[in-house]
């Protein structure tokens, strides 16, 4: 029994030093083993892409991919698998409105800073000139952004709540819930074109809580389609007025509108009823002179420019990335238009779509903004510190959606703190910016204040142009065309334009 043990140790030492001294051969051996293993693994890539056919290889995809990038290819994939259009999420990735391209000149000697940050106001109103005008501590507003279709019930209270605790209002959007209602001490409520039973246009009640009336034509990321939302759960059917098979439809035409004439008698009407402002939503295009024309004969109270970056939570991609005009191009030229027609005074103008940070904010007021819609900030700053709740598996939006999965785990009290932390932070920021440029209240910043880097931006802004590459300086604002080169035909002689 003792030989046998005294054989196990032997085999077992004996095995221990070649795993030892194997390890040590390796780790000696491993840099020039490395080294060869990826030169022999690489050789074989090369060759095997050098010596496949160039349109069956894979790094085929790289001309696919130049072609049309990630987010096209999947798109055109997900049309492969469906009749229907897609509904792409967010709004268009594009960027129409290159606010970076806008810079603030700094007050110094010629002009000077204003003293104290805390002296800068930032107190907006809504409808100067009705009965009951819409006061705001901030000229930041929360767009409208609806239940069910977009968002759950327990977003739609932080957003009331976090509006409260900042100063500012927030839009019911396409659905009016009598909590949202409560939660809110300055409430936006949207005169829309959902055709459901319970919709504010059908309900005066709704109307009458109404701290202020936003009749939506269009928006930026939609234009003015028709929409349908088939799925109805029942607490939708509770508050849409909808049974079992209903589908939530949104008309391309508000009820009633048929004309501009239509639109003229229905804001009468409106205003004739309620005390509070009554406003517009609409898409801006080229045709936005014409659409402010019949607004101005009906007298509204402000207008919403949602430009062709607004999001939205679901739509066809061809609306969000091929309809519309800038935000940038749509603000300036509407304020420009107001003034022309001497009524800029009694109108508020609120630019939408695309405005990503307080520089984005404060730029589009210097355009001629009063005031400014967030939607997507406003959602990202309500899941700010709960994305962790559904990341790596689910996007932090999913807490918010109405349909998604995990809506019922949002802290409706934390994501109304951070929304108000959002709000707040944003606002010094914009304190800061307007005491640079030597003012003490945000809406005496002006296009003066403004410089564009480039000279198609300061054209579509309507501000000075810091470089202006071959155009004339004679006659500024007035862009030539490029000039013409052409290739030498071999009759021509050696003096050529290219040379």
């Amino acid at each position: 029994m003792r030989g046998v043990r005294n054989v196990f140790w032997q085999i077992f030492g004996a095995t221990l030093l070649a795993l030892a001294l194997f390890s040590i051969a390796v780790a000696f051996l491993m840099p020039t083993l490395e080294k060869a293993l990826f030169n022999y693994l690489s050789d074989q890539a090369l060759q095997k892409v050098m010596k496949s056919r160039y349109m069956t290889s894979l790094t085929s995809a790289w001309s696919l991919l130049r072609r049309a990038n990630p987010q096209i290819f999947l798109e055109n994939s997900l049309r492969a698998t469906q009749d229907q259009a897609i509904g792409r999420p967010m709004g268009t990735p594009l960027v129409f409105s290159h606010w970076e391209n806008l810079v603030f000149n700094p007050a110094q000697l010629a002009h000077i800073p204003t003293r104290r940050r805390e002296e800068v106001e930032l107190k907006t109103v809504i409808g100067p000139k009705t009965a009951r005008p819409l006061v705001t501590d901030i000229p930041i507003l929360i767009a409208a952004m609806s239940y069910g279709g977009a968002l759950s019930m327990k977003a739609k209270i932080a957003l009331a709540l976090g509006a409260n605790m900042a100063g500012t209002a927030t839009n019911t959007g396409e659905s009016y819930l009598p909590e949202e209602r409560d939660a809110a001490k300055r409430l936006i409520v949207q005169y829309h074109r959902g055709t459901w039973p319970l919709s504010a246009q059908n309900h005066p009640e709704y109307l009458e809580s109404a701290d202020a009336i936003e009749i939506q034509i269009g928006q930026g990321a939609q234009a003015a389609s028709a929409m349908i939302t088939k799925h109805m759960d029942p607490e939708m059917q509770k508050y849409f007025g909808l049974k079992d098979g209903d589908k939530a439809v949104i008309a391309a035409r508000l009820q009633g509108v048929e004309t501009p004439q239509d639109f003229v008698r229905l804001v009468h009407q409106l205003k004739g009823r309620y005390s509070v402002p009554v406003g517009v939503k609409i898409a801006p295009s080229g045709w936005l002179e014409d659409d402010l024309a019949v607004i101005l004969d009906a007298h509204v109270d402000f207008i919403v420019l949602d430009g062709g970056e607004g999001g939205t939570h679901s739509g066809p991609p061809i609306l969000q990335d091929d309809f519309g005009i800038p935000t940038m191009a749509a603000i300036s030229w509407a304020d420009q238009f107001l003034r022309e027609k001497n009524c800029r005074q009694r109108i508020t103008l609120i630019a939408a779509g695309g405005l990503r940070s307080p520089g984005d904010y404060l730029k589009a007021m210097a355009l001629g903004a009063d005031a400014v819609y967030i939607g997507y900030a406003a959602l990202m700053a309500l899941s700010a510190y709960q994305a962790q709740k559904v990341l790596p598996y689910a996007p932090p939006e999913d807490l918010l959606y109405h349909k998604g999965k995990h809506h019922h785990e949002l802290d409706v009290d934390q994501a109304a703190r951070h929304l108000a932390h959002f709000l707040r932070s944003s606002c010094d920021e914009l304190r800061y910016g307007v005491q640079a440029v030597g003012k003490t209240n945000i809406h005496d910043v002006n296009r003066d204040d403004l410089v564009a880097l480039d000279p198609w931006t300061a054209q579509l802004a309507g501000v000075k142009s810091l470089v202006q590459p071959w155009i004339s300086q004679e006659d500024p604002g007035v862009f030539p065309e490029a000039p013409h080169f052409h290739f030498r035909s071999p009759n021509e002689g050696g003096n050529h334009p290219v040379h």
